[in-house]
């Protein structure tokens, strides 16, 4: 006998999210703003608030909470992307203020090596924050797409007569958000640390439909927002810790020199790293997270009631 189709559950996955039970007929159709966040998610937020919404680092109990909350958030999201360990997850406003806090850092740290290369298929986010260093006295060099009956791509073999000695970093993304095109980023990372460059990705387009593994990848950065897989608007970043604390990133005073706190400057949404955590703790297998990221997410974007 043939094995019968899975069919997806579809409205037990919709019952999830509470704002697809009270949206009637009103179509979420807005993917650039992510998908609705499940029912676990908002409490873990609203329990936040109603029992902890204080400052981090203070010596009474509900701080405490917010620490190892933090902490919790930090190894969630760490196996999220197969880090070494939670010291190289960052929280924050949205991956764009990442790639700007440390594309700065970056700038300061040129010397010989003044070429930073971007694609034409990057979001803004990543292309503007790293052109702003021409002012810096960076070189610009752009890595462009090739076209076909199949769309377009980047090839990482093209960079083979970009990379350089002079070059300090490649900038490119993971999926391209206008076209869906997936890049082998580990080829990226591979010829671009042949030559002493590093890497930075932006995963936020990929981050809901497959898993994401930055051993595997052997890049240097990685930023991704969380409100792309079911958190609340917030962004995170992952730094390989050698590469992040050689950079002179901005931080007050009595913020240690070292990651996570040296990338996370002021005070940001405890209650949004806390859906965060909510959102990734019980990642399921990779193969599981792909079937049903991708029907759940589309789910939350397109629902007639």
């Amino acid at each position: 006998m043939p094995e019968q189709p899975r069919i997806f559950p579809v409205d037990a996955v919709r019952r999830q999210f509470p704002a697809l039970d009270q949206a009637g007929r009103f179509v979420f159709f807005d993917n650039a703003a992510g998908a609705q966040i499940p029912a676990t998610v908002l409490e873990a937020v609203t329990d936040h608030l109603r029992m902890r919404n204080v400052q981090r680092g203070g010596p009474y109990r509900q701080s405490r909470e917010v620490d190892a909350m933090i902490g919790r958030a930090r190894d969630s999201v760490a196996a999220f992307v197969n880090a070494r360990g939670g010291d190289e997850i960052a929280f924050g406003l949205n991956a764009t203020s990442f790639i700007r806090a440390i594309s700065l850092a970056v700038g300061q740290t040129l010397a010989s090596r003044r070429e930073i290369i971007v694609s034409e298929l990057d979001h803004e986010a990543n292309v503007a924050t790293w052109l702003a260093l021409e002012r810096a006295g960076a070189r610009i060099v752009w890595w462009r797409a090739r076209t076909g009956a199949d769309g377009a791509r980047l090839e990482p073999a093209d960079l083979d007569s970009l990379l350089t000695e002079r070059t300090r970093l490649v900038a490119c993304t993971m999926a391209t958000n206008a076209t869906g095109t997936i890049v082998d980023v580990a080829d990226v990372a591979r010829r671009a640390h042949a030559v002493g460059a590093e890497v930075f990705l932006d995963a936020v387009h990929y981050a809901p439909h497959r898993p994401i593994d930055v051993k595997a990848i052997d890049c240097d950065y990685l930023v991704c927002s969380g409100y792309k897989v079911f958190a609340p608007h917030m962004g995170f970043a992952w730094c390989r810790r050698e590469a992040i604390n050689r950079l002179p990133t901005f931080r007050e005073a009595f913020i240690p020199d070292v990651t996570p706190d040296k990338l996370e400057a002021g005070t940001y949404a405890y209650e949004n790293v806390a859906g965060m955590e909510a959102a990734v703790a019980r990642r399921p297998s990779p193969q599981v997270w792909r079937r049903a990221t991708w029907a759940s997410a589309a789910d939350t974007c397109i629902h007639r009631g």
